[in-house]
This record gives structure tokens, sequence and C-alpha cells, in this order.
């Protein structure tokens, strides 16, 4: 339940700290006192759109808190949903707060921790349950016939499933009918990596193709001025003309110095060092005579590799930076090009996805059916008994279901399922039934909306409801038969209700008076408990009584008393 409320600087509201307690709490006050307020207060709370409008005159933000202690019913899944979020909190007290700045920068916390907007709705929708002045219109819709019937009917899991099934059949649809409006592209892409492969394989590329082929590209353009050079330096090693060559004179001075080295041991490093220019010198003449052998200048070879490199830079320009690209591509349409081969299958298995698929959604279709219409006759059975008790003794309500069906027969189903909900009502003995949104007047509406709520709270776990004015419309012997209604749910949730009815406020387990007041030329709203005798005031007051008056306040009384069958809780403001 909401057991503390705490607002400042919202509207007219300076500051306020609320706590409430279990059962029917009335909200009073009169026109334009500020009842709406704490609702929109509450509904900041709930993940409702903030207005810079919101924040109080002359102040720079406004702050909403709240602690909220869970009954052992919701606790569950709100411990389900902090935990989705990383918060592994208690949840025997939640605190929510929010935070509005004129700039439009919002901060909300939830347990003290960061949170989001959207973490708020889901929050608050676990928490509370709350029917604006006008959410009595949107009974009118359709959609939110249908919407309770699936809360009366407990079908959110199914609903869930249906959704997930049917946004999972039209990927697949879709998936499947590309498939087929593709074919024309599809053999044109086709036409194109074909071409592209022939080209690339007939190439016959292999990696490091290019490298070598630029290093043989250099040595043909200057193989004349390679050979000179290393004719000379091959000569210079073996000697010419009879005149030893450099490893001829490096064995000479390595025997010489061998010879010294018998009569001094200190030669012996220089005697190595000799010996291995030699060795060194020699491998170096047969590497340079060997070279001469296998070169030559070929102009033939040379246009040949010119021819290649040109073939190689061809391809690059067209499908990668290097050789080793070029065949990275070569393998990648080379797959393409299978899979585009096995169209016709990939048709048929897309096809036969999307018929599976289908098939899940019409078997979730039938099943939603099944429970709506199971649920129809038990939620219209319990709303005429409500409505009865509400003071209209002749009325009848009863809930359509209707199944939507395709062309061929199969269930025309969408994302909620192929059923039109239709409320149908009867005020009057006689009357036929007639779709709700065509014959209930306000007061009926309000009635119908208040016997679905509490036929709605019999099935769903959120410990409080808030009502702005659901007396409307309504009066006389039909705002007691409210009145009474409102106290019995208030028994088995928490009930916050802004009213104008007299009926309403003493039938509630605790009672807020919303005045405005004006000191030091500004205007505040303040909130206020009512004590028992403050309450004969205000009921006086509603009845529309001078509140002076011995006979308005014994009436006032009366009615109290006859509505309160139990100990009225205790209540606290601080203002």
């Amino acid at each position: 339940m909401l057991a503390e409320l705490v607002v400042e600087r919202i509207a007219l509201i300076e500051q306020a700290r609320l706590v409430f307690p279990d059962g029917l709490i009335a909200f009073t006050g009169e026109t334009g006192a500020g009842k709406s307020i704490l609702l929109d207060a509450i509904g900041l709370l709930l993940g409702q759109r903030a207005s810079a409008d919101m924040i109080r005159a002359g102040a720079a933000s406004a702050l909403v808190e709240a602690l909220f202690v869970p009954s052992d019913g919701t606790r569950p899944r709100i411990a389900e949903r902090l935990a989705a979020w990383g918060m592994e909190d208690e949840v025997d007290q939640i605190v929510v707060s929010r935070e509005i700045h004129r700039s439009g920068r919002t901060v909300c916390r939830i347990n003290g921790r960061m949170a989001t907007v959207q973490m708020l709705r889901e929050l608050g929708a676990l928490l509370v349950q709350q029917q604006g002045q006008h959410d009595q219109h949107g009974l009118l819709r359709l959609d939110e016939q249908r919407r309770l019937l699936d809360l009366y009917a407990r079908l959110t899991p199914d609903l869930c499933a249906m959704q997930r099934a049917y946004a999972a059949w039209r990927e697949a649809l879709a998936a499947w009918e590309a498939a087929q409006l593709d074919e024309r592209a599809r053999a044109q892409r086709l036409d194109m990596i074909q071409f592209q492969i022939e080209e690339i394989s007939a190439a016959n590329l292999q990696p490091g193709e290019e490298e070598a082929l630029r290093e043989e590209r250099q040595r043909l353009l200057h193989a004349e001025r390679i050979l000179g050079w290393i004719r000379q330096a091959a000569e210079r090693l073996q000697g010419r003309g009879g005149a030893p060559g450099a490893a001829g004179q490096l064995a000479s001075a390595r025997e010489e110095v061998a010879a010294a080295q018998a009569y001094d041991p200190a030669l012996a490093e220089p005697a190595s060092l000799l010996e291995t220019a030699q060795v060194y010198a020699e491998e170096a003449e047969r590497a340079l005579f060997r070279y001469l052998d296998r070169i030559e200048a070929d102009p033939r070879r040379l246009e040949a590799v010119e021819e290649r490199l040109a073939l190689i830079r061809s391809l690059e320009r067209k499908y990668g930076a290097t050789v080793e690209d070029v065949l990275a591509h070569l393998a990648a349409i080379q797959a393409e090009r299978d899979r585009l081969q096995s169209h016709d299958e990939e048709i048929r298995r897309l096809g036969e996805m999307a018929a599976s698929a289908r098939a899940e959604v019409e078997a979730l279709a039938e099943r939603l059916h099944h429970a709506r219409t199971e649920a129809a006759a038990k939620l219209a059975a319990t709303v005429t008994d409500l409505l009865r008790q509400l003071h209209m003794p002749r009325a009848r309500f009863e809930v359509e279901v209707r199944p939507k069906r395709g062309s061929d027969g199969g269930w025309d189903a969408g994302p909620d399922g192929a059923d039109e909900v239709v409320f149908w009502f009867s005020a009057n003995l006689g009357e036929d039934a007639r779709p709700l949104h065509k014959v209930a007047s306000g007061g009926e509406l309000s009635r119908t909306l208040l016997a679905l709520k509490v036929a709605l709270a019999e099935v769903d776990d959120v410990d409080t409801l808030v009502f702005d004015e659901i007396d409307a419309g309504i009066s006389g012997h039909a705002a007691l038969a409210v009145a009474e209604q409102l106290r019995r749910l208030g028994a088995r949730r928490q009930v916050l209700c802004v009213t104008h009815a007299a009926q309403i406020a003493a039938a509630a387990h605790a009672h807020f008076c919303i005045e405005k007041v004006e000191r030091d030329h500004d205007t505040t709203t303040v909130v206020r408990p009512l004590s028992e005798e403050g309450r004969v005031r205000e009921v006086a007051r509603l009845i529309g009584a001078d509140v002076s008056d011995a006979t308005a306040w014994e009436h006032a009384g009366a009615m109290l008393r006859s509505l309160q069958t139990d100990a009225v809780p205790s209540a606290d403001v601080q203002v």
C-alpha cells in the first residue's frame, strides 16, 4: 500500500507529508482547491508525463517521494522486477522519488538508486492502479473492454506469448514474401557473380605472387647492369690474367700467418679470422658464378611479367587492394553463388517457417478465445450482481466475445488475438441489452466502471486503487450504494478516492480535506486529516447544508455513523 507521500513545490502545494492508512481514503474540498494535485503527484511516481508547469511558481524544481509497503501477494512480482534491474533489495518497503526541474530534466530514484521514467512506469503498474476522471469514457472503447476482460481472465502471460508469436510470424512472412519478389534481382545478381568468379578464377592467382613478380621485374629491367657488376665481383674473388684473386690472396695470407704462429701463439686469433675469411670468400665466389649461370637479359620474359602484373592490378582495382583480398572476394562470392543457386530450396524453407509460425499464432488465438469466452460469462455475472448492489436492481451486463475469421475460415489474428470484446448493458427491465457505448449514461458508466474495478480487485494483486471522482453523475441512493461498495473494496485494498459525494466521504476509513489558503500575498494548498468533528463538518458541507445548522450536523453525523462499521485508521499530515 501507499504508506507515505511527500510533495514539495508541486502547483499550489509548498510542502506536505501525508501518512495514509489502509482502507478507503477520501479526499474532499472546494472546487479549485487542488484535489487533483495529489493525484498528479502520485502519477509522477507512476511514470506519467511531467511538465515544468507543474512546478510551484518561484521554485526551480519540484519533488515527489513515496513510501510503499507491498503486501505478501505483490512482493514476489516486485522482487522479480527489481532483480531484473540489478536491484537486489528487500521489498518490505520501497521508496520511489522523482524530481523535476524547469529545464525539463527529471531525476528518478528507486530505493535511492537512479532509475528511468520507464522503470517507474513498470514498477508503478505493480504498485498502484489509477483511474482518472476521463477513464470512464475509455470504458466505451472496444480495445479497453478487451483489456479489462483479459485482466479479469489473468491472460497477461498468454498475451505476451501471442505478441511474440505474432511478431515472429510477421517476420517470417516478410522474409518469405521478399524472397519471392526478389527472383529477378536474384537472377541478375547470380549472372554478375558468375562473371566475377570466372574472371578471377581464370587468372589463377597465388598468394604472394605479386611481390615475387615485382622483384623479378626489377631484376629483368636491370639485367645487363647486374651481370656486369656480378661478373667483375666474381673475377676479383677468383683472379684474372694469372694474378691471384681475393680468395687466393687470403689463402696465402692465412699460410704466412700460420707459419708465424708456430713461433708466437698470440697470432692464433688473426690466423683463425683469415681462415674464416678465406672460406667466406670462396663461398661468395661460387655463389656469384652460380648466379651468372642462371641470369640473363630476357625481353620476352620481361614482357610476360609486365602483362601478368597488369592483370593483377586490374583485378585489384575491381575486387581488392591485394591478391589476398581478391582471393577472399572470390571465396565470398562463390559462397553467395551457392546460396543463390539453392534459392528455390530457400523459398520452400522460408515458406515452411512462415506456415509454422502462423500455426502457432492460430493455436494461441484459439486458446485466448476459449479463455476469454469462459471468463466473459463469469465477469458478466459478477458485474451484474455488483450493479444491482449499486442501486441498479434491473441492470444486466453481458460480455460478448466475437471471434474474427479470415476468408479461409482460419483465425484473423493480430498481436492481441482474434477476438473483439463488446460489453453489453441494459439498465431497465424489458429493455434489450445494447453495446455499452450506445446506452449508458454518465452515472451508469461510473457505476459500471466501479463494478468492473471491484470484480478485477478479486484477481488483481495491485495493493492500491486510486479513483478520481468515481461518483460522477450519481447522487442520492446511487451514491450511497457506491459508497458502501467502495468501503467494502477498501476492506481488501487501499482505495484513494477524490470525491464530491457526501456518502463516499462518510463511508471512508480516513478523510483528508484539501483547502486553498491565502496568506502573505500567496496562495497555498493545504491537506489535513479530519477529526471526527471535522468529518461531520465536511460531510455537512458536501450535503450542501449550512454547517452551522444543528440539523445539518445531526444529518451528517447520522450518515457517518450509519456508514462507519469499523474503526477509523489513524492518518497524519504535516503542512
